[in-house]
């Protein structure tokens, strides 16, 4: 137990060293309690209790690991944007509701673990993947940047069934896709989804969406590509999905179908217009 002489002499040393060395305040009373920083030591009271705990001082890291990560996530951030019209519409229903979680949060998550960002060496050459021009990520020395592999980037993401045999191709300026099997008979494909096709230009960088037909009647379709869409002579990478219009039920009434639910986008190729 602490006698009261020495409960005073020690708040006496302490308002001392508060005066020159600490941020904390004391209570108004005799046998007031401290509150704050005191040198290396955090004041703080519980219970009615005074508790003295040891200053945490954070760190701040600069090896080459921590900065490759710093690097990755202000690339795939600033992706996002580049990217915003697409990702808004393809990741709008994977948040779940009350999670705090953004359609763009959706993008970062998604494409980082499916490995759509990849490192690479100044000295490298990868034909099969681009960087944005003028990729700066705050490297902060680091010999490489990163780069997305258009393969595995992912656009759109949710419930719906995206079907099979897509394909596209780009001839006379017109980008030609086809649908040889909408699945039709599959429980998360609706004969109302619309499909949605997006060219992606990481040179600009920017993305372009084309609203197609119904998933019925989108076996072939074809848009024209004006000259912001393609460029001259740069690469697009071109992507397409299914997205639900109505709300329904479908698997006799298992399966709940919102408007805005996406099918996983799928990566139909390359181009050079």
């Amino acid at each position: 137990m602490e006698f009261l002489g020495q409960r005073l002499l020690r708040k006496t040393i302490i308002q001392v060293i508060c005066r020159y060395k600490c941020m904390s305040h004391t209570d108004g009373n005799t046998f007031g309690l401290e509150h704050g920083k005191i040198g290396d030591r955090i004041a703080v009271v519980l219970d009615g209790k005074q508790i003295y705990k040891k200053l945490y001082k954070p760190t701040n890291p600069r090896t080459p690991k921590q900065q490759m990560h710093r690097a990755k996530l202000a690339f795939v951030n600033r992706l996002s944007k580049e990217l915003a019209e697409a990702v808004n519409l393809g990741f709008e229903m994977v948040p779940e509701k009350g999670s705090g979680m953004t359609a763009r949060n959706a993008f970062v998550k998604t494409n980082w673990d499916n490995g759509a960002l990849v490192w690479l060496e100044r000295e490298e050459e990868a034909a099969s993947v681009d960087a944005p021009k003028g990729s700066k990520d705050g490297n902060n020395g680091l010999s490489g940047e990163w780069a997305v592999v258009p393969q595995r980037l992912v656009l759109a993401n949710g419930p719906r069934y995206i079907g099979r045999g897509m394909t596209a191709t780009v001839r006379d300026g017109r980008l030609h896709i086809g649908c040889s099997d909408p699945g039709l008979d599959d429980p998360h494909a609706m004969k109302d989804d619309r499909l949605m096709v997006a060219v992606y230009r990481p040179t600009v960088p920017t993305v372009h969406l084309f609203p197609g037909p119904l998933r019925k009647a989108c076996k072939e379709c074809c848009f024209d590509l004006s000259a912001d869409v393609s460029g001259e002579e740069d690469v697009m990478h071109v992507y397409a999905w299914f997205q639900a219009t109505t709300y329904h039920r479908s698997g006799g009434g298992k399966i709940t179908v919102r408007p805005g639910q996406a099918s996983p986008s799928v990566y139909l190729g390359s181009f050079q217009a």
